[in-house]
């Protein structure tokens, strides 16, 4: 299993070195960049299907139970009876998934190859819908011979082909969301960011990651730039209303409306048992705390004044700090010289009339940097991170390099791929939680360059705004 392991990834950063040294250096023909995104498409196709019948790894036989219950039986009381369970988007789709099979005679039978491909036909069509929209960023920012490139690193992906099409895990159906949120903030349509964002939360919570990212682009294309209290309060109903909207969402699920009785658990205890089902250190991710040894560890052990827990959450606010201290430097807030200011009324004051800070508007091709940079250093860093829980930064990683394409940023998407291929094929395929032994060395290896990527991307990052303020 391992010595597969290297050579997929082998061949994987073979194709991307031949297709950059292609798109970037040999000139292609818009004929010949035509027919290698067509044999990416053929082949992402071929892979997707064949992939989706061969095992109902992962969730398709997990799926069992939530398609029952929700075809079988009333929508109100689902989190009671299933427990540990995803929000209410992802229940809504696999409502009318299981309603589809029923009327197409198809069992709930991870033994009948049509329903293991029919319960991973979501997670695949996402994944499409994400290399189309990487593919029409691409045409709006790049020449035609280098669209090929994001486009094979979304498409035959190796960590998102496991992930989506062979394991059965609908990570996909999220990072669709993250992505179009992301989109949407760069192109400044904030308004539609905010009920794209919500859909990401309600397919699945780690959409909330990126929550940061979002709050900085309302800081600075709502309050800073353009501001007016008429726009403010606009921003502020579409935000409220999004918000609304997701809660209005658990309502099938809370309340019995014709008996007029109300669950007894529903949004706080689907929020918070996802939240806390899971309490260990790292639950298989080859982060930080495998590294240390911590993996499948409780996240209540101390290590020195803070248990587990405690020092995830302090290290997701120092991603925060982080993350605006780039945001600031950025902006470049700065002063005028004294002397170079208007008057204002006394002749011998020094102070300037308006506002003398004048704060740089963030680049689109920042905010996407930002995103994969908070969603791999919380994977890196915090606790009860599963392995598949980098999945968005990857395709992230690929929008920004698309938004601004640098070999750093085409570096950084390429490694963060290779290393979350071998996180998911290690966490399924070698070490499952039955065969992990603290003695193994090979997640210590594959920990030690996922956190090597991430300082490489916050290296990336820093090195970018230094470059810019200098070339200001």
């Amino acid at each position: 299993m391992l010595i597969r392991l290297f050579l997929f990834s082998l061949l994987y950063l073979g194709c991307a070195c031949i297709l950059y040294h292609c798109c970037t250096h040999s000139g292609l023909s818009p004929k010949q960049c035509f027919y290698l995104e067509l044999c990416i498409l053929f082949l992402s196709v071929y892979l997707s299907l064949y992939l989706s019948v061969l095992t109902p790894n992962g969730d398709s036989v997990y799926l069992i139970t939530v398609l029952k219950n929700l075809t079988e039986e009333p929508l109100f009381g689902f989190y009671d009876r299933v427990g540990i369970t995803y929000p209410p988007l992802f229940n809504y789709l696999y409502f009318f998934l299981g309603k589809l099979l029923e009327l197409l005679g198809i069992p709930f039978d991870w033994k009948y190859r049509s329903f293991i491909f029919c319960v991973k036909l979501p997670g695949i069509l996402c994944l499409f819908l994400m290399a189309f929209l990487v593919w029409s960023e691409a045409k709006k920012h790049l020449p035609e011979n280098e669209r090929v490139l994001p486009l094979f690193l979304t498409l035959l992906n190796p960590g998102y082909l496991l992930v989506t099409c062979y394991i059965c895990q609908v990570d996909a159906l999220y990072t669709l969301f993250v992505l179009l949120t992301l989109c949407l903030i760069a192109h400044r349509r904030l308004k539609m960011s905010y009920f794209a964002f919500a859909a990401g939360i309600l397919f699945k919570f780690q959409a909330v990651f990126i929550a940061p990212a979002l709050l900085f682009a309302i800081i600075d294309q709502v309050l800073l730039h353009d501001f007016s209290w008429k726009r403010f309060f606009s921003h502020l109903f579409t935000g409220l209303a999004a918000i609304a909207c997701m809660l209005l969402s658990y309502l099938p699920f809370c309340f019995d409306f014709g008996a007029g009785t109300c669950s007894q658990h529903g949004f706080a205890y689907n929020l918070t048992s996802s939240v806390s089902g899971y309490g260990r250190a790292s639950t298989n991710a080859y982060n930080f705390w495998t590294l240390l040894g911590l993996n499948l560890k409780r996240d209540d052990k101390m290590l020195g004044p803070l248990s587990c827990n405690g020092w995830g959450i302090l290290f997701i606010a120092l991603l925060i700090v982080l993350c605006a201290c780039f945001c600031l430097k950025t902006a470049r807030i700065r002063f005028l010289p004294p002397r170079a200011k208007a008057q204002c009324g006394n002749p011998h004051a020094n102070i300037p009339c308006g506002n003398p800070r004048m704060p740089r508007q963030l680049s689109s091709d920042l905010y996407p940097m930002l995103a994969a940079f908070l969603v791999a250093g919380i994977f890196c860093f915090s606790v009860r991170m599963m392995s598949r829980y980098l999945y968005p930064a990857i395709v992230l990683l690929i929008y920004a390099c698309i938004l601004r394409p640098t070999k750093k940023r085409l570096l950084c998407t390429v490694a963060f791929s290779l290393v979350f291929f071998c996180n998911v094929w290690c966490d399924y395929m070698v070490y499952p939680y039955s065969a992990y032994h603290d003695g193994l060395i090979f997640p210590r290896i594959f920990s030690f360059c996922t956190v090597l990527c991430f300082l490489g991307l916050t290296y990336t990052i820093a090195d970018e705004i230094a470059r810019d303020s200098t070339a200001a």
